[in-house]
């Protein structure tokens, strides 16, 4: 059952990389929106959704769909959930890390992921995941590092520019992980920290006010790569969340280090 799911998520996500692809470096400046302060789009991100959107709906038309864009489609209980552009500022700027996220999640239990897709069109790379099934890149088995040492460990890291909570507990949590580990990247895009997390790139990533969108599909891939993910905080009204993923040797220590300071 989960097959077809997986073929319309790697689709999906293949249609809205295809409209990044033709644009990338080609947005003008007079062509870029500022939807509230620091938070940008263009008519890239909302023609892929579109697109995606079309294209889902076409498939499964009695499934809910949640965009970025566009907001929430219908009241079934499977939710796609899109993030058409994850990465607009580094696109923008011509940074070529960003990607398009595809997931299907269930919203009876928890918005648990059971397939997701991700991405990335300057590569050419497409990560995907199914519930049981594995984790995969452009056909290829992924599986998470299985470093023996914190202190070897690159771990990525993410905030909003908007944070409404105080930038300095963020960068409390910074300092205090960045002590353990041996670097800490910021590459700007959530889907896509995920997916290299997944694919041993980095050994975790944790990141706060996020959004369902940028991490359903992610999620997957790690979990189903060997890693541990965890949604804190998580809002099912605004689909707002932070999130902690990593290898699970020191899953636990990255967890509590990032849930004690929030929750102090």
């Amino acid at each position: 059952m989960l097959e077809k799911y997986l073929l319309a998520a790697k689709e999906a996500a293949l249609i809205g990389g295809q409209v990044i692809k033709e644009n990338f470096l080609k947005v003008k400046t007079k062509e870029i929106e500022e939807k509230s302060e620091k938070d940008f789009v263009t008519y890239v991100d909302k023609t892929s959704e579109e697109r995606i959107r079309d294209y889902l709906k076409s498939k499964f038309p009695s499934f809910a769909i949640l965009g970025e864009e566009q907001g929430i489609e219908g009241d079934s209980g499977l939710i796609w959930v899109v993030d058409p552009l994850d990465g607009t500022k580094n696109f923008i700027a011509g940074f070529p890390i960003f990607g398009v996220s595809v997931a299907l999640v269930d919203r009876s239990k928890n918005f648990q992921p059971l397939v997701g897709a991700v991405y990335l069109p300057y590569f050419d790379e497409l990560y995907y995941a199914s519930l049981g099934g594995g984790s995969f890149v452009n056909g290829k088995p992924l599986k998470v590092n299985k470093k023996e040492l914190l202190k070897q460990c690159f771990f990525c890291y993410g905030f909003p520019s908007r944070a409404k909570r105080d930038l300095n507990l963020y960068c409390q949590i910074m300092l205090e992980i960045f002590k353990e580990v041996a670097s800490l990247r910021r590459p700007g895009a959530a889907a896509v920290d995920l997916a290299y997390v997944a694919a041993g790139k980095f050994d975790g990533t944790f990141e706060f006010e996020l959004k369902l969108w940028d991490v359903a599909a992610g999620t997957l891939l790690v979990r189903e790569a060997g890693g541990k993910v965890e949604w804190l905080n998580f809002d099912p009204d605004t689909w707002t969340l932070d999130i902690v993923a990593s290898t699970e040797q020191f899953f636990e220590k990255i967890k509590q280090i990032v849930d004690g300071k929030l929750k102090s």
